[in-house]
């Protein structure tokens, strides 16, 4: 089976941007990252945990030393991409990178310590092993830890070939001196180490005549020649004892890179288990950092619940700095199977969705999460049904693609085609299956976030719909949630939504009425006071509370009218709008 990846949940909750902030060294730790893995197996998890705290005990040991820190991000930086399969023979890169390799791991052991490197399986090159042969082999070739090259020392053909090659090197060169030598005192003319000269015509045919042999001469124009010196019969023997030479040569680097290449496939299972061991590290080092740059705690997964406590969507947090706009951490707790959480427009109900699946992604990514607590469990699935960024869901096609993703969140009809625009975010329906998480207590249980689901439709068929999923999920008899422990949300602004046993009601606090009415009235009932829409809308914020609160189903105006007002409509359309509101019970 394909690894499971929750690629709109991933979308609707913005995790990219902040993705961006987590950065390991290694090439093995960019691929990790780059997977944007989704782990379901809680002692998996646990460890990463684990791994991240043990990282963080390193960083806060080293505070004081940051050279000592640079030397360890220093060396995995420096660490080169191996082929770790065991091959017959090894290019000559591929042995400078395997000694590249060695070199860094040892240094980067040695920043670590031997207590923390032996904690992430980051072992020393044992006495005897396969790696220490091939370490010390390695080190024959090269001037320092770093470079690579077969040196004379290897083989006892090398140093006897190489000479034979310098010293007909040296014979060509004396050839070639002479010649140009003679060419400049019997005809004027200066090689100079050049290759060729373009003569004129008259030069050229004078060298011809007196010294064919020596010189070279074709067409060039009209006018002149390329002249080049011939090689005289001593330069030819040394050009061909030159062949010869670097013939040997050949053959006995190539016993030289065959004994290397057998000491390194023998030595691959152990590198491979180094590389592993580093790209651990690098991943724990890389979480390390960015729970200590975001003030980040480790999740608990053994609850029952869902809570949050302080815990800050950081996306949102940053969009909401951009904007000069004021920003509330959320804090809260889910019990039921199946929540509904009220609210009109700009009241935070989908920045609350976003951010319940921004940390449960965070968490089953093996990070730590920017709140101070955390408490969920293990899921196989995480799910997004709604609409996603650039997407405009609307009519059939808008209520199709609705109706899809609600179907594979629940796991039905895998084959079901997409409609259109559904691999806006380039997921497939085969991804709704996932792997089991271990040690959880149902098989393939998902948390699911609904925002606005039938917003395609008629409000009345949209709380019908909405009310038969909610029902779905309650946990009651036949219900998705009592066979495996689903957990779903839904957000939404249909206040005739069914209620339910087992259900969980509630609402965005929004707008405190009383603080706008009291900007409104200071302004001369203007509107809220702002200069232009974006004015008026940092000034509304300023009044909204993004707080989640029970519902107890008395229901209460939507903000919209308000909101209204404190952009400055025209007061009697407002009290008109509040007076269709309540006529006949709409």
């Amino acid at each position: 089976m394909d690894t499971y990846r929750p690629e709109e949940a991933w979308a609707f909750a913005q995790l990219d941007e902040f993705w961006e902030r987590y950065r390991p060294l290694t090439p093995w730790g960019k691929d990790a990252a780059e997977a944007r893995p989704f782990i379901a197996d809680r002692a998996e998890l646990e460890r990463r945990y684990d791994d991240v705290e043990a990282a963080l005990g390193f960083l806060a040991d080293r505070a004081g030393d940051p050279s000592s820190l640079d030397r360890a991000s220093y060396h995995l930086r420096r660490m080169p991409r191996l082929a770790l399969e065991a091959k017959d023979s090894y290019e000559l890169i591929e042995l400078f990178q395997i000694k590249k390799f060695i070199a860094n791991y040892r240094g980067a052991r040695s920043a670590l310590g031997e207590p923390l490197a032996l904690r992430f399986g980051m072992e020393g090159l044992a006495d005897g092993s396969a790696a220490k042969a091939l370490a010390a082999e390695l080190d024959r070739g090269g001037s320092d830890p770093e470079t690579f090259y077969v040196a004379d020392c290897y083989d006892g053909g090398l140093a006897e070939a190489r000479a034979r090659v310098a010293a007909a090197d040296a014979a060509i060169r004396s050839e070639r001196v002479r010649a140009e030598a003679g060419a400049r005192l019997d005809f004027g003319v200066g090689f100079d180490g050049r290759e060729f000269l373009v003569l004129p015509k008259e030069t050229t045919r004078a060298m011809m005549a007196a010294a064919g042999s020596r010189f070279s001469a074709e067409p060039f124009d009209d006018a002149r020649y390329v002249v080049r010196v011939m090689p005289s019969d001593a330069a030819l023997e040394a050009m061909s004892d030159r062949e010869r030479a670097l013939a040997d040569e050949r053959l006995a680097e190539e016993r030289v890179i065959a004994r290397i290449s057998a000491l390194a496939a023998a030595a691959m299972p152990e590198l491979s288990a180094a590389v592993a061991a580093t790209a651990r590290w690098d991943l724990a080092r890389a979480g390390a950092a960015l729970a200590t740059e975001f003030g980040m705690t480790r999740p608990r997964l053994d609850s029952g619940s869902l809570a949050l406590e302080r815990a800050r969507f950081e996306p949102c947090a940053w969009e909401c700095g951009r904007l000069g706009l004021g920003y509330t951490p959320l804090t809260a707790e889910f019990r039921s199977y199946a929540t509904v959480l009220f609210g009109s427009n700009m009241g935070g109900k989908t920045v609350v969705l976003k951010t319940l699946l921004f940390f449960q992604l965070l968490a089953q990514a093996g990070l730590f999460v920017p709140a101070d607590r955390f408490e969920t469990r293990v899921y196989a699935r995480v799910a997004y049904v709604g609409e996603l960024t650039g997407e405009r869901l609307a009519g059939l096609s808008g209520f199709g693609l609705e109706l899809w993703r609600l179907m594979r969140a629940r796991g039905e009809d895998d084959d079901m085609p997409a409609a259109e625009g559904a691999d806006a975010c380039g997921a497939s329906p085969a991804q709704a299956g996932a792997p089991a998480p271990s040690g959880e207590p149902a098989e393939g249980a998902a948390l699911i976030a609904f925002d606005e689901l039938a917003r395609t439709t008629g409000s009345h068929e949209a709380e019908a719909l909405l009310s038969a999923v909610v029902e779905s999920y309650s946990g009651g008899p036949g219900s998705a949630s009592s066979g495996n422990g689903d957990r779903a949300f839904f957000a939404t602004h249909f206040r005739g939504v069914a209620r339910l046993p087992g259900v969980e009601y509630r609402r965005m606090r929004g707008l405190d009425r009383e603080a706008a009415a009291a900007a409104i009235s200071s302004a001369g009932g203007a509107g809220i006071p702002g200069g232009g829409l974006e004015g008026r809308l940092a000034g509304i914020n300023k009044h909204m509370r993004y707080e989640v609160v029970d519902d107890d189903g008395s229901g209460s105006e939507s903000d919209a009218l308000a909101i209204a007002s404190l952009l400055g409509l025209d007061g009697r359309i407002v009290e008109r709008a509040r007076y269709y509101l309540t006529k006949d019970g709409l």
